[in-house]
């Protein structure tokens, strides 16, 4: 808290305390022996002396000892740029060792465990991955095996981890013991540009990092937000840096002509979408998507109440039959990670069954879906096909969007600024890592083009002014800017949903 850094290999300030890597011994005045900082009381008037000439060597031959059996193979090792054992030697080491042992202890090198890769002659024994197995997961994976100078970490029978956190094993490892499959051997860590953002995997809204090198997502890793998801974050959030950077993403917007698909620039195909919408006036439906950001569902429920049409949003996926279910760590079972933004807007105004029996009446000119989640679904196939005219604004190629009329290149939550609201109603922010591919927009950007051409601009040019409108119009979000959103997110009033969840959880 007063900012003064104290050296440590096995302290993790969401681990209970442990104590055995003594790293991080102070000498405090009156105590006759140096004492660990991770496990002792503060107590007043106490005097503690960080850098004082025990406390420095102390730590020079804890480092000794820690490098005696270290393989030191810094050059092929993935964890360079994010070690402790090297930032640590260059900041206190710097020793000339005076232990000479004649053999390195071997130790098991390159065990696959699945998801993580194990290195144990890295290891210095810190016991983070048990800690984390044991009080976070509760799997209780990991183990100590063997005594002295041969004791490393191992799963029983060489077993490996199973459950949907594996990934933050490697992000505690202070060294390279325990690195992540998916990287390694990817990329120096030097390379790549870290961007704070929040991941869109759940209802939850990991606080991340995207880190990007060359406009293309490398992975996703964890930022440490109390409130949310603590240090940690579920492995189906980190595989979602993947759909970025897809091949089969939509770059482009085109329009259904009677010889098939002709493509067109942005601009021409929202004057066509404006075209139409005027033409249907209110026999106009719109659905909007809870993947979208808070400025996006904004803007697009603006050009609904333009047009007059009728208004919902869909929850869900089909395809979430498929997927984990929730469980009590961070993963929740809404996939989306705004579907209380939607709720917040009152975007669940008609319901999306009454806009399916509309079009399967005949009675909608016009359907506008921000997301393409209706085309998935096999009982909207026969209202979707009595609607003349269907746009949606999608992400990546699938076979589904020959079903719609118009399809408009909408940018990722990566390439976007903006806000989720989560579970909890705490708004947080995402930051644009990088540019989107060929001329994929916003879907902010889109509905307020559509809005200009009907006569009715939205006062906007970033998505910071379309969050500005939205605080000024939802009395919840009153007095809110990305300001004062900041980094970890700002808590909305409880609203009957979440009171009912925390009474049940206490």
């Amino acid at each position: 808290m007063a900012g003064i850094e104290i050296p440590h290999f096995c302290w993790h300030p969401d681990l209970p305390v442990d104590g055995n890597c003594r790293m991080c011994l102070v000498e405090i005045e009156k105590m006759p022996k140096l004492q660990i900082a991770c496990n002792t009381v503060v107590s007043d008037g106490m005097v503690v002396r960080t850098t004082s000439e025990k406390a420095v060597q102390a730590h020079r031959t804890t480092l000794e000892f820690l490098l005696v059996n270290h393989p030191i193979d810094c050059p092929v090792c993935d964890q360079a740029g994010e070690c402790y054992l090297q930032d640590q030697y260059m900041e206190h080491g710097l020793h000339d060792s005076k232990i000479q042992p004649e053999e390195k202890v071997r130790k098991r090198k390159v065990v696959d465990l699945g998801p993580i890769m194990l290195d144990a002659e890295r290891c210095v024994l810190c016991s983070r991955c048990l800690r984390f197995e044991a009080n976070v997961t509760g799997t209780n994976s990991f183990e100590f095996v063997n005594r002295g100078d041969h004791m490393q970490i191992s799963t029983f029978e060489n077993r490996p981890i199973t459950h949907n956190y594996a990934g933050n094993l490697a992000d505690v490892c202070p060294v390279g013991a325990l690195l992540s499959h998916d990287f390694r051997f990817k990329m120096r860590v030097w390379f790549l540009e870290a961007t704070d953002s929040v991941c869109p995997g759940c209802s939850t809204g990991c606080n991340i990092f995207i880190d990007h090198r060359d406009g293309e997502a490398q992975r996703l890793r964890p930022r440490r937000n109390v409130e949310v998801n603590k240090s940690w974050m579920c492995d189906i959030g980190r595989k979602e840096y993947k759909e970025i950077a897809l091949d089969t993403r939509v770059t482009a917007a085109r329009v259904r002509g009677t010889s098939g698909w002709e493509g067109a620039s942005v601009p021409t195909a929202l004057d066509t979408l404006a075209d139409r919408l005027r033409e249907a006036g209110t026999a106009s439906a719109f659905l909007a998507t809870p993947q979208a950001t808070n400025e996006d569902l904004f803007a697009f429920r603006t050009l609904a109440e333009k047009v007059g049409g009728m208004l919902d949003f869909r929850v869900g996926d089909p395809q979430d039959k498929v997927r984990v279910l929730e469980d009590s760590v961070l993963l929740r079972a809404d996939r989306n990670p705004n579907t209380q933004g939607c709720l917040d807007q009152g975007l669940g105004r008609t319901g999306v069954k009454e806009i399916l029996a509309a079009c399967a009446a005949g009675k909608v000119g016009a359907l506008v879906l921000q997301g393409p989640e209706l085309l998935r679904s096999a009982e909207a196939l026969d209202a979707l096909g009595r609607v003349p005219f269907v746009a949606v604004m999608a992400t990546r190629e699938e076979p589904l969007l020959d079903r719609a009329h118009l399809v408009l290149p909408a940018a990722m939550w990566a390439e976007v600024d903006g806000t989720f609201t989560n579970y909890q109603r705490r708004v947080q922010r995402i930051r644009r890592a990088f540019a989107a591919p060929g001329s994929a927009t916003p879907r902010w950007q889109m509905a307020a083009g559509v809005s200009t051409r009907l006569g009715t601009p939205l006062p906007a040019a970033t998505a910071r002014d379309v969050f500005a409108l939205l605080a000024r119009a939802v009395p919840d979000y009153a007095g809110l800017d990305f300001k004062t959103v900041g980094a970890g997110g700002r808590g909305l009033p409880a609203g009957p949903e979440q009171i009912a969840t925390q009474e049940a959880r206490a």
